[in-house]
């Protein structure tokens, strides 16, 4: 389970973030919704410790092996990075690398090597649909595709928390319904997802 109490991010006399609070339980789907501009991707930023809150906590319990993992003032709440998959509403690829390209060099940033560099690429690409476009260039893929990719970026090795910003931006409704049943078949694997949107729609049909 994640829980952030009264999370708070402020830039001069702007408040980004005032004061927000949520669990999310293990396997389960956690809607954040809000307009753009809201604090939605500031607070994934701050959950990450890609930003120092000005005030609250984050804290996951622990698993069954692990220690319990809180962060106050800006530490990381998520310490073993392994743990943790981040598909950012920024496209975090590379239009000149294949999809296979851009998968593996994000699984070998987490430490992955050898027969099970090759199964957790192959295995990622598969569960996005991309395995026949595996080889082609990044740039070369519609935007759906991209956000597809994006999405086997974040999972190759198979994080038990899934953090998801804007993950269905710019796409098609074929491409959207794929990125749903992408998520759902993760949430079903017991995996537990923060999704942020500003479409209402989205957050009723997860």
């Amino acid at each position: 389970m994640i829980t952030v109490e009264n999370l708070t991010k402020k830039y001069g006399d702007k408040t980004a973030v005032d004061g927000i609070s949520f669990q999310i339980e293990q396997g389960e789907i956690f809607g954040l919704l809000g307009p753009n501009g809201a604090g939605k991707t500031t607070t994934i930023h701050m959950m990450v410790s890609a930003l120092k809150p000005d005030a609250g906590t984050v804290s996951m319990a622990p698993s069954p092996d692990a220690s319990s993992d809180t962060a106050g003032g800006g530490a990381a709440a998520i310490k073993d990075k392994a743990m943790m998959g981040i598909a950012p509403q920024a496209l975090a690829i590379y239009d000149e690398l294949t999809g296979e390209e851009n998968v593996t060099f994000f699984a070998k940033l987490q430490g992955l090597t050898g027969k099970k560099l090759k199964t957790q690429v192959d295995w990622a690409l598969a569960f996005t649909g991309l395995d026949g476009r595996r080889k082609d260039r990044a740039g070369a893929y519609s935007g759906g595709m991209k956000r597809r990719l994006n999405l086997a970026c974040a999972i190759v090795h198979e994080p038990k928390v899934l953090l998801l910003d804007e993950p269905t931006v710019g796409v098609d409704p074929q491409s959207r319904n794929h990125l749903f049943d992408n998520i759902e078949a993760l949430r079903d694997r017991g995996w537990t997802i923060l999704y942020t949107t500003h479409y209402m729609e989205e957050a009723q049909r997860l």
